[in-house]
């Protein structure tokens, strides 16, 4: 039984690397994604530009442009001089926030009131426009703060991840993302591509056991998905900088399981489909609710609460968990092992399903 399942392993192998561009789909598409996905798919912001229109001109006000100036993610401060044109000015876009100073900002402040400021967001981009008048506000506090400070002021810490990196969530979160994308996409297509090929029939009818052959196609799918998280491993801990906390076995243990949990789905949607077209459309139809309730897009406290629900059958809900654990929170294997024990029901109830599918398919 070995020995066939090993000659069925490494022709489901040699299928995905016998030729360059085979290697290429595997390869590249994960080193660029590796690449961009934490310079382009961030929310942080630092390029912001600001629109002033300043009719104060005491001290205070003066003080506060120089630091909204100085500001390292704000690159551009443009001074108006009329509301038309500060409006104008964020109607085309050229700004992400602007900031009207009436007349008695400094003497308000000199006298230790409330002093009345404006500060309007683009609304078109709502985020980006949160996170800009959020900066605003924090300079102006700080001016507050510095003018008149309070009795007790707050230090603010935060833990596991300290300067606030956008790009430490994005790659902690590509393992699950291209990793859910390797596995799908492996084992959705393992058994349309043999019908198209019309070596199915043949398949069926050879010596291997429905076991067998389901563990001959889904344990390349687990090696290639290892071969990829192993290249994103070294890329974001080498090229990026990010910190290793936890336990690495278990990083890679978990990925494993995980990776079986996706290819039993993937392969149960594959039993079903006649063309690779069939398969690649099925796979779609899994993806994309997977990943917009994995809390990928979106806190999963700000769902619904039947979707919250939805999220605990995810695995890529628990994945994100243990990947930002073990790299942010030094998560070990006893840390892990509640998500560990979900995801190998998971990958258990997957697997069984694909086998039941597999052997109705081929009798």
């Amino acid at each position: 039984m070995i020995h066939r399942i090993i000659a069925l392993i490494i022709k489901e192998l040699q299928e995905q690397v016998s030729t360059a561009r085979g290697v290429a789909v595997l390869i590249i598409p994960i080193l660029l994604q590796t690449l961009l996905f934490p310079f382009v798919a961030t929310q942080d912001l630092t390029n912001c530009k600001v629109a002033v229109y300043c009719q104060d001109t005491g001290p205070y006000s003066a003080e506060f442009l120089q630091r909204l100036s100085a500001a390292p993610y704000i690159t551009e401060v443009r001074m108006l001089y009329s509301e038309h044109a500060l409006r104008d000015c964020l109607d085309r876009r050229q700004c992400m926030a602007a900031i009207h100073i009436p007349p008695t900002f400094s003497a308000h402040c000199a006298q230790g009131s409330t002093a009345p400021i404006q500060v309007i967001g683009d609304g078109q981009r709502s985020n980006s426009s949160r996170i800009a008048t959020g900066y605003i506000s924090g300079i102006l506090n700080t001016l507050f703060t510095d003018t008149a400070p309070p009795a007790d002021t707050p230090v603010i810490r935060h833990l596991y991840n300290p300067n606030l990196s956008f790009k430490w969530f994005i790659l902690t979160c590509l393992f699950g993302m291209l990793g859910m994308i390797t596995s799908m996409n492996i084992s959705c297509m393992a058994l349309a591509k043999e019908r198209e090929a019309g070596t199915f029939e043949q398949l069926c009818v050879s010596p291997l056991s429905t076991f067998e052959m389901l563990i001959g196609k889904i344990v390349p799918a687990t090696l290639i998905l290892i071969v990829q998280c192993s290249v994103i491993y070294a890329v974001a801990t080498l090229g990026y900088g990010l910190p290793v906390h936890g336990s690495v076995p278990a990083l890679f243990t978990a990925l494993v399981i995980y990776s079986l949990a996706l290819a039993g789905i993937g392969f149960s949607i594959s039993a079903f489909c006649a063309t690779q077209q069939q398969a690649f459309i099925g796979m779609f139809c899994f993806l994309l609710p997977a990943v917009l309730l994995s809390g990928f897009l979106a806190p999963v406290e700000n769902m619904p609460r039947f979707l919250q629900y939805l999220t605990h059958i995810n695995p890529l809900y628990y994945i994100f968990s243990i990947t930002r654990g073990i790299f942010l929170k030094g998560y070990t294997f006893a840390d892990i092992a509640p998500r560990l024990a979900i995801l190998f029901s998971m990958a258990s109830a997957s697997l069984l399903l694909a086998y039941t599918t597999l052997r109705r398919t081929c009798s």
